[in-house]
């Protein structure tokens, strides 16, 4: 038998679609699994869908993603729809069997898919969604399927918007409403977790949705759909009150591996095209201002200090502790002659290492390191990765942040100075005596420079 050099070929149909990183995604799933598939990123303009579908036929396309704006407007020329499409009026996934056409929609099950990722169900919940258009109607009706009791709607078109509340009410057993949006709207008091469903805050646009950010609360779960940039301005808002945040990268993975699937008939690859979509964010991020594909360390780390100050924002003590501890490591791995990558390594440990301490406090009443080493990882995690930093990076300052309470078993000298560092500022921060200093230093530090410091500081 001969070569065979035809692929199966799959793609996206939208507008604007040039920074939308799908393709990378799929396309590492196709190497992953060594498939002769291709997807192909298209951009189709309003008014030239119909001609498009067509060409899915004529090429013999296995299938073709939909983005904005096409999502409702596809389904005049399609030849089905499933279950899901049917009830949500909106297609985001066609599958071309034999000529056949077939809407399905994915996002909602992959907006629920992330949502339970994070440990956040909907059962009894109340949701308030932002937008009425294809990803909303997809996200409401999904969540009303899944549990939710309550679903407002807020939009600015007022037709849309009562018919998607309608339609949630009918077709479902949750109860819907709409709300007006008005100037800068009110979210309502009930609202549990709040869904950005338009496209405020997608790449390049930076806004956030016009609504009253002071009413969100620590209690809330704040999701949004955008997925580029993953952390967005109105999810950088929510955070600074409080709130738990879900980005929109989960909901692209999740319905990227169900169409993966679908297209395919295999079992999506999904940490590998998390990898590559995780890696092309960074490389977004670092372009946004046009300029270098990469970041320089400086930038980077002062980054990493911006985002921790708005995480601590109103809490000055915090911010004070954790940069007083990043000087202190900067000035002693100089002075000890780090080498320049463990000195990356040291600076962002220390920048993050007590990132813990606020949902510590929030789950166990309490600021004890062990707590802190427990639950820190996981929060700095995403925020190191939205600041652009390498695998081995992140992986090394995760284990810190998980240890760096841990005395009896330090391992490398930014472990050591890390510790160091942050006792030469809880010493001064907690009024202890010289006999305390004594004793630490007998039994924590062994840096020269470090010795120094506590020296100079506590025993003079």
């Amino acid at each position: 038998m001969g070569a065979d050099y035809r692929a199966e070929l799959t793609g996206l149909f939208g507008d604007p679609v040039d920074e939308n990183p799908t393709g990378a995604m799929m396309e590492a799933g196709f190497r992953e699994q060594n498939l002769s598939y291709r997807y192909i990123t298209m951009r189709v303009e309003k008014g030239k869908l119909k001609d498009a579908m067509e060409a899915v036929r004529t090429f013999g396309m296995r299938g073709v993603n939909l983005t904005i704006p096409h999502k409702v407007d596809v389904i005049p020329f399609l030849d089905e729809l499933s279950p899901a499409a049917e009830i949500t009026g909106a297609v985001n996934s066609v599958l071309n069997e034999e000529g056949t056409l077939i809407g399905e929609n994915t996002d909602g099950k992959g907006f629920v898919t992330s949502l339970m990722e994070e440990d956040v169900f909907l059962t009894g919940r109340t949701v308030t969604i932002l937008g009425a258009g294809g990803a909303a109607r997809a996200v409401a009706v999904e969540c009303a399927l899944s549990g939710a009791k309550k679903i407002h709607i807020i939009n600015k078109n007022e037709k849309r918007g009562r018919e998607l509340a309608d339609l949630v009410q009918e077709k479902t057993r949750a109860r819907a409403d709409y709300i007006p949006w008005v100037e800068t709207v009110l979210i309502p008091d009930d609202t549990e977790i709040l869904v950005n469903c338009t496209c405020v805050g997608l790449y390049p646009d930076t806004g956030r949705p016009d609504i009253s950010y002071e009413q969100i609360t620590e209690e809330m779960i704040v999701c949004d759909v955008v997925f580029n940039p993953p952390e967005t301005d109105f999810l950088k808002e929510a955070e600074k009150h409080g709130a738990k945040t879900v980005n929109g990268l989960g909901m692209l993975v999740n319905q990227g591996a169900l169409n993966y699937s679908l297209w395919t008939e295999h079992m999506a690859p999904k940490a590998v095209m998390k990898e590559v979509l995780e890696r092309e964010f960074h490389l977004c991020s670092d372009n946004l201002s046009g300029e270098e594909s990469s970041q320089d360390a400086q930038t980077r780390e002062r980054t990493l200090i911006e985002k921790m100050v708005e995480y601590y924002a109103g809490d000055p003590k915090r911010v004070q502790h954790f940069l007083k501890v990043y000087e202190f490591a900067r000035l002693i791995g100089e002075a000890e002659q780090l080498p320049e990558d463990e000195l990356l390594l040291l600076k962002t440990a220390a920048i993050v290492h007590d990132i813990g301490i606020r949902i510590s406090e929030q789950k166990y009443h309490s600021s004890s390191g062990k707590y802190q080493e427990k639950e820190g990882p996981a929060i700095a995690e995403p925020m190191l990765r939205s600041c652009g930093y390498e695998e081995e990076v992140i992986d090394r300052v995760l284990f810190l942040i998980a240890h760096h309470h841990t005395y009896d078993q330090i391992d490398g000298m930014d472990y050591q100075i890390l510790v160091e560092a942050d006792f030469l500022v809880n010493l001064f921060e907690d009024g202890s005596n010289r006999q305390i200093a004594e004793n630490v230093k007998q039994n924590i530090f062994r840096t020269k420079t470090g010795l120094w410091y506590l020296e100079h500081m506590f025993m003079n």
